[in-house]
């Protein structure tokens, strides 16, 4: 009797991700929220979600590439906070160093970070939920550090770069979200550095069998996290005009909600940027819909709270799905 396989068009496999369901989640949302608020589908108000999830958008980007492999990276916003005020100190008058050498520091300040954490994590051992938490607190006492000099941002070029529209219309924000998903879809896609990556989170022990470089693959993901919460940093400060100790706080819970929610597994080996890029949509979204409906600040905090449990929850349903496939 001869092995029947099965075989999955491209339409079939985007069926069987998370993403339609996002959509459809998106489009209940947007007639929601539209029926709350007459400002809401205005656009002002869109121009300035798809401007605001630039920050969030980046960092998730690098969180996700780390949870692909299984890792778990909760300091994103402390480095973001970090990579922003030390940069806009250097830009500070008095000081005023070159741009681009600013943006060089900024995101080398994100790739050692992130190398920190990936050889606490993969040469020492510690947890990576426990090694991100400690260096969370760790960073941001350092962005505190600066804290009574309050930069202000005047750079001409560094104003625009988080806040500039294309055509009046379009946030350029929105490219660098677009540039970054792409290029992490490619990595994952066409390199041995993003397929080494998915073997990681499925299996670690079958990839160290195999001859996979485990620790180093690992430590290059917490780098490149690093690398775009850095980015996120400069958006912080040019979009707010001066660098504080606290931009960044708190962000990195939304941001493991967008990319669980996203489909990327908790425990690796598997993920949909694509989904990613939609959760990413979906959280700003409400975020701005709960403001615009004049929802009270507690039920607010209720509501996401409630979300990053739903997320959990369905991650777990998700993984063990996963499993069971294999």
């Amino acid at each position: 009797m001869e092995k029947v396989t099965k075989k999955y068009s491209p339409v079939m496999n985007f069926l069987r991700t998370p993403t339609p369901t996002l959509i459809g989640i998106y489009i209940v949302m947007l007639i929601f929220f539209s029926l709350g608020s007459e400002n809401f589908l205005a656009i002002q108000n869109m121009k300035g979600i798809f401007n605001n999830f630039a920050v969030f958008g980046i960092m998730a980007a690098g969180v996700a590439v780390v949870m692909v492999g299984g890792g778990f990276d909760l300091s994103v916003g402390s480095v973001a906070g970090l990579a922003g005020i030390v940069s806009a100190v250097l830009l500070m008058k008095g000081i005023e160093l070159s741009t681009p050498y600013v943006f060089v520091i900024a995101m080398v300040i994100g790739c050692l970070v992130g190398l920190i954490n990936g050889l606490i994590i993969v040469k020492v051992g510690i947890n990576p939920i426990i090694t991100t938490l400690g260096t969370l607190a760790i960073f941001r006492g350092i962005c505190y550090f600066w804290a009574d000099l309050n930069p202000r941002i005047y750079n001409i070029f560094v104003q625009n770069f988080g806040r500039k529209y294309i055509g009046g219309v379009f946030p350029v924000t929105t490219v660098y979200i677009i540039v970054a998903f792409t290029i992490i879809t490619l990595i994952f896609k066409f390199t041995r550095f993003g397929r080494n990556l998915f073997a990681i989170g499925g299996n670690e022990n079958l990839a160290r069998l195999v001859g996979i470089p485990v620790d180093r693959t690992k430590i290059i993901s917490y780098m490149i996290s690093g690398f775009f919460a850095a980015i996120a940093g400069l958006l912080l400060i040019s979009q707010l005009g001066s660098g504080r100790p606290e931009y960044g706080t708190g962000a990195e819970l939304e941001i493991i909600t967008i990319v669980v929610l996203g489909g990327v597994i908790v425990g690796g080996g598997k993920g949909n940027f694509l989904g990613v890029f939609i959760a990413l949509v979906i959280i700003q979204t409400i975020s701005n819909g709960l403001v615009l409906i004049d929802l009270p600040v507690y039920l607010r905090m209720v509501v996401k709270g409630a979300l990053l449990v739903l997320v959990i929850a369905i991650d777990a349903i998700r993984s063990k799905r996963h499993l069971l496939r294999y």
